[in-house]
């Protein structure tokens, strides 16, 4: 078997490891943290107590996604796991709305965060380390927190459980065909500043839409009423190699670009076909419809988020 689709195994029937270091971390603290973070982002912290953790993202005012993050409870004090590249933006949007509140945000750089996932993680992780549920693929997992000095170490005691329970580390290459054969979008890669959460199908997974208020929430929750969404994003069974994001993909029949692939890699159990994320007009995401994602066949396999 390609390593790689072991690797993908893992995470769908054991347990990966991996070192989250596209992952970057910001801290929320004081008395009104949680009532002023709870108006930032799209999830609900307001009931969340320590060691617990939620998906969410952080909107514009209008409604555009600027980064998702899991939100951790440290007994009080928040923090936000978010991606790298973003987390200056991230702060500065933060920051601008931290009026009278007593509220503290803070970069911090001396901790590394290591993910363990697959239905096997919580056996893997055990209760001595500082860990918190984060599924980040659908089948179970959890995020764990460390010094950065103990990374390694702590990253290679994971893979040593790991792989009696059947697993070990895992690859970029493997964590990416776990994911889109899973359908789980990644920031910056199937969704990000353009991108509505409906859009993404991601208002199951990180939108309360029982919280309150938010920045951005009037116009997501518009989206939620009226159903106007142009487009969706899709899972999709690709013939040939896989296409690169940015691929157009057209009705069968020809004519102009109805939407576009935006990730995509090989299949781990076929030769010949690939698999791929991408957006494609409201109307045609649907399961089973045909597609064309530059010169190669596809197939929507369905739509992201279920929706």
């Amino acid at each position: 078997m390609d390593p790689c689709a072991a690797e993908a195994d893992w995470l769908t029937r054991t347990a990966g490891v991996r070192v989250l270091d596209d992952a970057a971390l910001v801290s929320v603290s004081g008395d009104d943290a949680r009532s002023w973070l709870n108006g930032q982002v799209t999830c609900d912290v307001r009931a969340t107590k320590a060691g617990d953790a939620v998906y969410g993202l952080v909107l514009t005012l209008k409604g555009r996604i600027l980064a998702d993050a899991w939100i951790l409870d440290r007994d009080g004090t928040f923090m936000l796991v978010a991606p790298r590249d973003v987390r200056e933006a991230l702060l500065e949007r933060l920051e601008k709305y931290v009026i009278m509140e007593d509220v503290t945000l803070m970069r911090v750089d001396d901790r590394t965060v290591l993910t363990v996932q697959g239905p096997a993680a919580a056996q893997v992780v055990g209760d001595t380390l500082e860990s918190y549920p984060c599924d980040r693929l659908g089948t179970g997992g959890r995020d764990v927190l460390v010094a950065t000095a103990e990374a390694d170490a702590t990253c290679a005691a994971l893979a040593t459980r790991a792989r009696a329970a059947g697993g070990g580390v895992v690859s970029d290459r493997g964590w990416e065909l776990a994911r889109l054969a899973l359908a789980r979008p990644r920031f910056a890669r199937d969704f990000g500043e353009k991108s509505y959460p409906q859009e993404a199908g991601l208002e199951t997974s990180a939108v309360s839409f029982s919280k309150g208020c938010y920045l951005g929430q009037e116009v997501v929750c518009m989206l939620e009423n009226r159903g106007q969404l142009v487009r969706r994003l899709v899972s999709l069974d690709v013939e040939g190699a896989p296409p690169a994001p940015g691929t157009p993909l057209c009705a069968p029949a020809g004519g102009e670009p109805i939407g576009e692939i935006t990730s995509s890699a090989a299949r781990a159990d076929s030769a010949t076909r690939s698999l791929a994320l991408g957006y494609v007009k409201r109307a045609l995401a649907l399961q089973g419809t045909a597609l064309h994602a530059g010169e190669s066949s596809a197939v929507v396999r369905a739509t992201v988020g279920g929706a």
